[in-house]
């Protein structure tokens, strides 16, 4: 490398690090020739162009910035530069299909974010990205204090966020110990599920660093839950993830295998706790399935009274794998309930903890039962009609 190559690499790491600034478009594009393809240095450039209000120009370097993003798996600053690139286009024709495409690629399920949004469909999520707000914190800035209402989901997108909080030490009555962690990219906060309960923070919340991030709140949440059911299941395990753990949150999620978007018909037996009485049958679909499990959909013909004590039942699951004329049989126990609303009428969905699933079988599922966008307005379809009657 020589000393000029050395010069414009050490030019471009100042800017991407925040230590030097360019006002001059004709002076970044200089710099770009160089670092064409980094897409931190493409964001900052499109910035700049919406500064100059040359917003055409900064939407296509925002979008040439999310395909770059996404290609280095950075999929939260991808969303972020896709908000940007849809601010400053006058056409109305958007869409996320890199991000959608680029979730799918990626190792998901150990990172909770990235898992809530990969198991979204296109649809589902096109609606939740449309209802994120961009929003720049600077640095020193206080961001939430104990008693505020928690109304959002805040996703950090760059920066550092640190979390204060006072737990009970144990050593004595009235004695509290100070916990103290950093947020960083790809981590979240926010605690509003369930949606009905109005809680308020417990954390001390202030940006160490300046800090990017994207929000959305319950409300805007709400209705797409009301349109999108899966959406609900999904903010639900989200935000379990920020369970307290020895004082510490866990941002991980838990789940030992990845879930896939497998829907197909399926028929559960649950076994009664007292011997002499007939197990009880119900009908529905898989919304998605793992090796270790599956949320299935029984729909609102099972919106009963009866169904309330079903949490810690044995089941059968008999699985329909209609494309080779065939079933699979696993053996679970229903892990949790929850009652949802979808276009006016009520639903129910279940999870189920597998016993055994082997990966042969899990492996053939997935074979045979994918579908993808246009396919699942077919089995939506389908499984109204079959609910309605």
């Amino acid at each position: 490398m020589n000393g000029q190559d050395e010069n414009k690499v050490n030019i471009v790491n100042s800017i991407i690090g925040g230590s030097m600034s360019l006002d001059s478009i004709d002076e970044f594009k200089n710099i770009l020739q160089s670092a064409h393809d980094d897409p931190a240095l493409l964001k900052i450039y499109a910035d700049l162009l919406v500064q100059k209000e040359m917003y055409d120009d900064a939407a296509n370097m925002y979008r040439e910035a999310v395909e770059h993003f996404v290609e280095s798996g950075m999929m939260m600053l991808a969303v972020f530069c896709k908000i940007q690139e849809w601010s400053n286009i006058r056409s109305s024709d958007r869409e996320c299909r890199s991000i959608y495409s680029g979730l799918r690629d990626i190792e998901s399920d150990q990172i909770a974010v990235y898992n809530f949004f990969a198991r979204m469909t296109y649809s589902e999520l096109f609606a939740v990205i449309d209802e994120l707000e961009p929003v720049h914190i600077q640095a020193g800035e206080l961001v939430k204090k104990p008693e505020d209402p928690e109304n959002d989901i805040w996703f950090i997108v760059s920066g550092v966020l640190s979390e204060t909080t006072y737990k009970r030490s144990g050593e004595g009555e009235g004695e509290f110990k100070k916990v103290t962690e950093n947020l960083t990219e790809n981590h979240f906060l926010g605690d509003i599920y369930p949606f009905e309960e109005e809680k308020l923070s417990s954390s001390v919340i202030e940006a160490i660093t300046d800090v990017e991030a994207l929000t959305i709140s319950k409300s805007d949440l709400v209705s797409i839950c009301r349109k999108y059911p899966n959406v609900e299941f999904l903010t639900m395990e989200l935000c379990a993830t920020r369970s307290v753990s020895g004082g510490r949150r866990s941002y991980q999620q838990v789940r030992v295998s990845t879930r896939y978007q497998l829907q197909t018909k399926v028929t559960l037996k649950i076994f009664p706790d007292e011997k002499g009485t007939s197990a009880l049958v119900l009908n529905g679909f898989t919304e998605d399935i793992s090796l270790g499990g599956a949320c299935i959909r029984l729909g609102e013909k099972y919106w009963t009274g009866s169904l309330t004590e079903m949490v810690g039942k044995d089941v059968k699951i008999l699985i329909s794998v209609p494309k080779v004329s065939a079933g699979i049989d696993a053996l679970g126990t229903i892990a949790w309930k929850r009652e949802v609303s979808y276009e006016g009428r009520k639903t129910v969905l279940i999870g189920v903890q597998f016993k055994e699933l082997t990966k042969d079988n899990f492996e053939f599922l997935k074979k045979h039962c994918y579908v993808g966008d246009g396919e699942q307005d077919m089995i939506y379809s389908l499984w109204e009609s079959l609910v309605k009657s």
